[in-house]
């Protein structure tokens, strides 16, 4: 199991943050790991499933998002499942200052022969999570 947390701060208000981030359509446009998101089905809330295409290293990696919670403008929790991994991805967002303050922990465990070679992942999932953290960051504070 690799875990990675990560973090940022916008002067955006709370609940203009978790729209943007409940929305999972608009994770392509701010996490350079991933290629294409779209909800196949629901209204966005508790059971919506997204097809996402991700990209590790340089192949197109098809997952499926489902919103297992959602508490606005507080909490959403997905889990992502594709052949070769599972994620659970939680994004909280708590009032910081005059904006909001962004932790996004994602759970990955790895699938089929990936599982042995999991320690020497860590490293390349932690550069994805500051490279989608980065990437927040200017979709945030332009």
């Amino acid at each position: 199991m690799i875990t990675i947390t990560e973090t940022v701060t916008t002067t955006k208000q709370r609940s203009e943050v978790f729209a943007y981030l409940a929305d999972f359509t608009t994770v392509s446009e701010w996490d350079p790991g991933i290629v294409a998101s779209r909800r196949a089905s629901g209204d966005g809330g508790i059971g919506s499933v997204y097809e996402v295409t991700a990209t590790f290293a340089g192949r197109h990696v098809p997952m499926t998002y489902e919103v297992l919670e959602m508490t606005s403008p507080e909490r959403i929790v997905l889990r992502g499942t594709g052949a070769s991994a599972e994620a659970l991805d939680t994004i909280e967002c708590f009032e910081h200052g005059d904006g909001t303050r962004v932790v996004y922990t994602a759970v990955f465990r790895l699938a089929g022969l990936l599982r042995f070679v999991e320690p020497l992942l860590r490293g390349t999932f932690r550069r994805l999570g500051r490279t989608a953290i980065e990437g927040l960051d200017r979709a945030l504070n332009g």
